[in-house]
């Protein structure tokens, strides 16, 4: 099935004013098959190990921005790693994977757009930049129908967490003409609300008032790249906090997750799930084990975490200040 956006519907049939390319951006490696394979992630202890990379170069990735001599050696303790798999964990991962429906075409305007406008050249935590990007349009693309896959590809294009921005900001005229306004508006959104989820007052409020949600109408918030103040409806915010969902599964360590849930963003990733899911508001299909937050490590890192998301936006003027709007009876 392809996603048309001038539709707003998954069709098998490829619209003829919609050019596509079926060829993927990046390369899905066995644990981001096995995810989209199986709809959600999984501790592969037993099946994986990880060792150490000595020419693991984080400046080379999209947290050369990070700045303190521990932050930096903490981040690049979890992520210069190499991994093993073993060969039933190989053939077993293969065999699912390939039935999974592809390719997933993607409109050919927006990739020579993110080629030729943009700059999607550095690392990511686990590979390209593109191998991430497809991981996450992919995986909307199956386990998050009808809601349009092309936000997830394009969700970083307005900026990432440590102030990298693939695309300058006076061509966003250029990227809205290519898309719908629902595509935009997420889109917009995306890296205002996911540092507002790991700078960890949102969600935590939103948990805090849990019986009267129904009560709230939307969110307004700053746009990461200009400041520019965004609102989205409650209805919309839903939606949107499930593209979030999936976006964190490619977070999540490979293995080993009672000794790794210290990590700051696999935290938010089963904070998340477990709000979606007491709501009934989980609407993409995701499969995953909870692990219990605990101890000094976890509780450590999630300040420091809160604080480097703080840090960041203050260094470009960014405001993290959002207002939940309720229903007039129902103001707290």
């Amino acid at each position: 099935f392809f996603y048309c956006a001038e539709c707003g519907s998954f069709t098998s049939v490829v619209p003829m004013t919609l050019e596509v390319v079926e060829a993927p951006l990046g390369e899905l490696d066995l644990r981001r098959q096995a995810a989209l394979a199986r709809g959600g992630i999984k501790d592969y202890a037993g099946e994986a190990v990880t060792q150490k990379n000595p020419n693991f170069d984080l400046d080379s990735t999209i947290f050369k921005t990070l700045e303190g001599a521990v932050p930096r050696m903490l981040i690049k303790r979890e992520l210069a790693k190499n991994v093993f798999w073993n060969d039933a964990a190989v053939s077993s991962i293969a065999r699912s994977y390939s039935q999974v429906e592809r390719p997933f075409a993607t409109d050919k305007h927006i990739i020579d757009f993110m080629m030729t406008e943009c700059n999607f050249s550095m690392e990511h935590a686990d590979g390209s930049f593109l191998d991430h990007l497809t991981f996450c349009h992919d995986y909307c693309a199956v386990h998050f129908r009808p809601h349009s896959p092309r936000v997830l590809l394009l969700h970083s294009i307005l900026g990432v967490g440590t102030n990298y921005f693939p695309m300058e900001a006076k061509k966003i005229p250029m990227l809205s003409e290519m898309l719908n306004p629902d595509e935009m508006k997420h889109i917009s959104a995306f890296p205002s609300i996911l540092r507002l989820l790991l700078a960890r007052v949102l969600l935590d409020e939103l948990s805090d008032k849990h019986g009267s949600l129904h009560n709230l109408k939307g969110i307004k918030f700053h746009r990461v790249i200009d400041n520019m103040e965004l609102e989205l409806t409650m209805e919309d915010f839903w939606v949107h906090l499930n593209y979030q969902m999936v976006h964190l599964l490619d977070f999540a360590p490979l293995i080993d997750w009672e000794k790794n849930v210290s990590q700051p963003i696999f935290q938010v990733c089963l904070e998340l799930y477990d709000f979606l899911t007491r709501t009934g508001q989980l609407r993409a299909t995701v499969s995953l084990d909870p692990v219990k937050i605990c101890g000094l490590g976890s509780k450590f890192k999630r300040r420091m975490g809160s604080r480097a998301v703080n840090k960041f936006s203050q260094k470009i003027g960014h405001s993290l200040d959002y207002q939940l709007d309720w229903a007039p009876e129902a103001r707290l």
